[in-house]
């Protein structure tokens, strides 16, 4: 397992500068956020993240979007939005890309309203990231309102329905802590093909990695078990981007050496 980061903990720096950026903190491995490259897109953007020599994952769109939305228009544009973002991915040359699952569109709907479209949904988005050769994982999501792919048991539900090799789980820790037992959440999942990792306190998520609540170590013992690949650190400091960058990265290597 490797650090890596998320293209927004720099949000206030234009996409072209963050590649520069992740060398300066050593590292090799950057998570493009779709909104963030559509942004700064110049033309010539594509381009740098390809010469750039880093290894490169993406983040689906998120804003607006909802692949299990009760409006027909809406639920078909958030498809549109995040077929665009997995076309995207592929032509940077990411080995994955996360999606956000669909969440109910009122609080007064049932989990299970949703069931079928969430299926259909991935479905018709793995079988676009086969085409295209990239991983689709779908994110674990933290316990708030309207929000449903928060458990594992659920989570394994869709990945068996949809069933295909390409599709798996982008876990993500902070998330989990609000929900369960970080530990045991990674030890019920079936299929992780990704990783997000930040701090939670208070039920605040993606908080700077060593100022929260969350006991690393065992987290990252059990995630060795079953996984070797990039932990992608999340969060977004707006008073200093870069020392939450400089401590999370600080922190997470730390923690890698003594497992």
């Amino acid at each position: 397992m490797q650090p890596a980061i998320s293209s927004l903990l720099f949000k206030s720096h234009p996409l072209a500068r963050v590649l520069d950026l992740a060398g300066e903190f050593d590292i090799s491995w950057l998570e493009v956020w779709s909104e963030h490259f559509w942004r700064d897109d110049d033309g010539s953007l594509l381009q740098k993240i390809q010469r750039s020599g880093l290894n490169i994952s993406v983040h689906g769109p998120t804003g607006d979007i909802n692949i299990t939305s009760s409006n027909p228009g809406i639920r078909e544009e958030s498809l549109k939005q995040v077929l665009q973002g997995v076309e995207g991915a592929a032509s940077m040359g990411a080995r994955v890309i996360t999606i956000h699952p669909g969440y109910l569109t009122g609080r007064q709907d049932e989990p299970d309203s949703i069931r079928d479209l969430q299926i259909e949904a991935f479905t018709r988005i793995a079988k676009r990231g086969k085409d295209l050769g990239i991983l689709i994982a779908m994110e674990t999501m933290e316990k708030k309102a309207k929000e449903v792919v928060i458990r594992p048991d659920l989570a394994n539900e869709i990945i068996d329905a949809v069933n295909m090799e390409n599709f798996g789980v982008t876990f993500d820790i902070s998330h989990a802590h609000t929900v369960m037992d970080v530990v045991e959440f990674i030890r019920s999942l079936r299929r992780i093909v990704h990783i997000h990792i930040s701090d939670t306190k208070s039920g605040k998520v993606h908080v700077q990695m060593g100022e929260g609540e969350i006991a690393f170590g065992p987290v990252l013992q059990a995630l060795k078990e079953k996984y070797d690949g990039p932990l992608v650190i999340e969060g977004w400091n707006p008073k200093d981007e870069m020392g939450m960058v400089d401590k999370s990265t600080s922190f997470l290597r730390k923690q890698l050496e003594s497992i």
